[in-house]
């Protein structure tokens, strides 16, 4: 999209005067574009071959691919530009298991488990997006909680992906007790309704309604209430 405006005057130029980090970006922008970018771009995925292995759980092709190539196991991903789901791409050094992982790539992951790859804190996260069963319980068998014991963070991240059967089961499994997460909140932000209860909607969530920008439930609310909404927004805040 930018590269048609790159010889006009106003496009900035390569100048050695410039910081370091700038000058690459121009120097990207000038390159030619592969044959295939558009349609990798559509896919929005890594596109390094053992990121494809991984996505497809071509475990035969993997194993051969990692001993062929002397791959270390415990070794990371490279970064792609095609990547566009929001979790990876906000993650860094992200490891090849944790990879097999996000894509419910079971075949893979018990390939690299019983090749003693370490199994970390930070699986759980990645295989509530796969939505694999198989994977999490192989988590719980080991004995692999989420960082610093806690679900409540699993319980959100299922809820933002609207896998409700592994949130059910966290919730059900792990915060059987009154939990500090606030499912209601969740709900808001990530429009998941699935765990949204009438009772729920009341005058300490009336902040969350206008803070997620639900005007029809802001406007209702404020006609059929006479409660002091003013001060359950500043008991809320902490103000």
């Amino acid at each position: 999209e930018i590269q048609p405006f790159i010889n006009e005057e106003w496009f900035p130029k390569y100048d050695k005067n410039k910081n370091e980090e700038e000058n690459e970006w121009i120097a990207e922008i000038k390159k030619e574009l592969p044959e295939d970018f558009y349609e990798k771009r559509k896919i929005g995925e890594n596109d390094g071959f053992i990121c494809s292995l991984i996505q497809k759980d071509s475990i035969d092709d993997f194993i051969i691919y990692v001993n062929k190539n002397l791959i270390q196991l415990d070794s990371t991903i490279k970064p792609s530009n095609y990547e566009t789901n929001n979790f990876l791409f906000k993650k860094n050094n992200i490891t090849l298991i944790e990879y097999a992982a996000f894509f419910g790539s079971i075949q893979i992951f018990n390939y690299l488990r019983l090749n003693n790859v370490e199994l970390t804190p930070s699986l759980w996260l990645y295989a509530i997006h796969s939505k694999n069963a198989d994977i999490i319980h192989l988590l719980e068998e080991n004995q692999i909680k989420p960082k610093n014991d806690s679900y409540n963070k699993c319980l959100t991240e299922s809820i933002k992906c609207h896998h409700n059967d592994i949130a059910n089961y966290i919730q059900n499994q792990y915060l059987l007790e009154d939990s500090t997460c606030n499912v209601l909140v969740d709900c808001l932000k990530y429009y998941n309704f699935h765990f949204t209860e009438k009772n729920l909607i009341n005058e300490s969530s009336f902040v969350y309604l206008c803070e997620y920008d639900y005007r029809m439930l802001v406007n209702i609310f404020l006609k059929e209430t006479d409660a002091d909404i003013n001060m359950k927004i500043i008991l809320v805040l902490n103000i």
